[in-house]
């Protein structure tokens, strides 16, 4: 598992899973930096989740989260 403790566009650190991997309602650092690069591509949020393999609800609820 690549180390993305300290990646600037990870939401929350402090959720980084280590083993098993996550199901899609869980938004790991992976995720995030995924739905991340393609929000900022395409704008979309329900594209960018969907090439993140994340539920749009999820990412939805992280920004309720983090604001």
């Amino acid at each position: 598992m690549t180390d993305l403790s300290n990646h600037p566009l990870v939401l929350h650190a402090d959720s980084l899973v280590e083993t098993p991997p996550a199901p899609q309602t869980q938004f790991v650092a992976e995720r995030q930096v995924a739905f991340l690069e393609a929000l900022a591509v395409t704008g979309n949020v329900r594209t960018a989740a969907r090439r993140a393999r994340v539920s749009h609800q999820t990412c939805y609820r992280a920004r309720r989260w983090s604001g």
